[in-house]
């Protein structure tokens, strides 16, 4: 009987562990099936050998579900892509629309990012907002430049950068984009920098001198690779003749030259911050990292050490061991983190001085409907790059741009508060007042008074529409102060002051008045008027 019990467990102990198994191996299965989204956005260095089907034949090697798709058009600028109406740009907001991509890696045209940074960095803005909104991932792909070098104009002057100076100032300004964005980079051009130093055997170039040949796509893959899946291509037997090359894409590709651009691809250097705002007079630190396979051959003939240095030392002092940031000036540069193998990284660095006074000469402002008013400010020390930001309590009423310009708009009143970067703040009041009255006149009127020594005044004036009501004020001649004599609804544009002496002058003010005070008009002109005795 105990046997049989003992058989019992066990066959029971053995349907649970299949079913665990075939849970597990389910549950396994089901996330195989969910795919790493990418689109790739570029031109011809993009589309050039397919490179993009590469990528996802490394993926395929190393088990990784990758679906990839691409939107390229021949010598295209991402100012082109981000252009709202562009077919393009119709497709890229359609793809984003109607899948859930996991990155997506933006390719700039190689002259732009020398020429024109600032359209570059419009356009990454725009198709970056739509990427974020979809959810994906931005990569910046930081092609090569051309093989033979380029001269380009700058200040009227033309100035030749051969390969390594070009590829220099390239690797720079996507770094300091992809510090503006916060977004990875993959450094494909330093890799080719490095594979030509390294294997200078193996042709990266297509027979233009521009494009790139099979490696110089199999290396993009492979650097791409790296950045994008955090998987490094090092070992990966998506390789010439392999199972995995199933399109054949690497047929004509030598397997050891295959490897050796593993090799290249496998070492990457990455910074732990992509941008850094530091006080004048302060300090920081710059972390780093490198990685790399153990068994890499091409890393083991390097001591690899890290060091820093400061693309600007009027801005910043770097230490060069260490990576610590010193504020020297106010302005912008990079710091450069390198290594004797070739890999390279920068960091964006802010140097600012924050503001310590701020004083605002105006006081209380009392303006019309449509007046306008800058204030004028101080703001101490004398090289702060702190901003001014202004803001209206009642826009409606005030507006305020970013100069510290006020415009009028309608009565009513509000507080314009001014706030620096470093947090200071003031506030002043301004009161838009009801127009003063105009066309006050004081005529003589009928009806009856209390004896014929005496007459009636009609005062007029041209009615205001936004007034509740109105003061009327008097004086009589040889007197120095007006009284107020009078409130009348705003309804009428005039008043009756009845049983004044004959012979006597009188003089006559009006002020439009407001549910709020502050806003009441000023007097208007005055007007006279003598009532003639018969």
């Amino acid at each position: 009987m105990k046997h049989l019990q003992k058989f019992f467990l066990l066959a029971l102990f053995v349907v649970i562990g299949i079913n665990v198994f075939n849970t597990k191996a389910h549950a396994a299965e089901t996330t195989e099936q969910i795919p790493i989204k990418i689109l790739f956005i570029g031109n011809s260095q993009t589309y050039y050998n397919d490179m993009p089907s590469m990528l996802e034949g490394l993926a395929k090697a190393d088990n990784i579900n990758c679906q990839v798709k691409s939107i390229t058009g021949s010598s295209y600028k991402l100012s082109q892509f981000a252009t709202t109406g562009n077919a393009y740009n119709t497709k890229i907001l359609n793809a984003l629309a109607a899948d859930n991509y996991d990155y997506v890696v933006l390719q700039e045209h190689r002259v732009n990012i020398m020429k024109d940074l600032e359209s570059t960095q419009n356009a990454i803005s725009q198709l970056k907002e739509k990427i974020d909104q979809s959810g994906a991932k931005t990569i910046l792909y930081a092609t090569q430049g051309d093989h033979l070098g380029r001269d380009f104009t700058i200040n009227g002057t033309s100035i030749y950068y051969d390969n390594n100076t070009l590829q220099y100032y390239m690797n720079k300004n996507y770094y300091s984009l992809s510090g503006v964005f916060d977004c990875d980079i993959a450094p494909v051009g330093l890799n080719y920098t490095r594979c030509m130093n390294e294997y200078p055997e193996i042709t990266l170039y297509n027979e233009d001198m521009i494009h790139p040949s099979l490696e110089g796509s199999y290396l993009a893959a492979c650097t791409l690779y790296q950045v994008i899946l955090g998987q490094s291509a090092y070992n990966n037997q998506y390789l010439p003749g392999s199972e995995y090359d199933t399109e054949n894409l690497l047929k004509s590709m030598d397997t050891e030259n295959a490897v050796k651009l593993q090799n290249i691809a496998d070492a990457i250097l990455t910074l732990t911050k992509k941008s850094i705002t530091l006080k004048k007079g302060t300090t920081s630190s710059i972390g780093s990292t490198l990685k790399y396979s153990q068994e890499n051959s091409v890393m083991e003939n390097y001591n690899n050490t890290i060091n820093y240095a400061s693309t600007n030392d009027e801005i910043i002092g770097v230490n060069s061991k260490t990576g610590m940031i010193t504020g020297i000036d106010t302005g912008s540069t990079m710091v450069m983190a390198h290594t004797d193998s070739g890999l390279m990284a920068f960091c964006n660095v802010e140097v600012i001085q924050p503001s310590t006074s701020l004083t605002i000469t105006e006081g209380l402002l009392k303006l019309h409907r449509k007046d306008t008013q800058t204030y004028t400010t101080t703001i101490a020390p004398a090289d702060t790059t702190d901003i001014i930001t202004w803001t209206s309590s009642n826009p409606s009423v005030v507006s305020i741009d970013q100069n510290g310009t006020i415009t009028a708009k309608k009565v009513g009143t509000s507080t314009i508060t001014a706030t620096t970067d470093s947090g200071i703040k003031l506030t002043r009041n301004v009161c838009v007042l009801l127009i003063t009255p105009t066309n006050v006149k004081a005529v003589k009127a009928s009806g009856k008074t209390k004896g014929p020594k005496y007459g009636n005044v009609k005062i007029k004036w041209k009615k205001n529409s936004n007034a509740e009501k109105y003061y009327i004020y008097r004086r009589k001649k040889g007197t120095k102060t007006y009284k107020k004599i009078a409130t009348r609804k705003g309804k009428y544009k005039y008043y009756i002051d009845k049983n004044r002496k004959k012979g006597v002058t009188y003089y006559y003010k009006v002020r439009s008045v407001y549910s709020n005070s502050k806003c009441n008009s000023l007097k208007s002109k005055f007007t006279k008027i003598t009532l003639k005795k018969k």
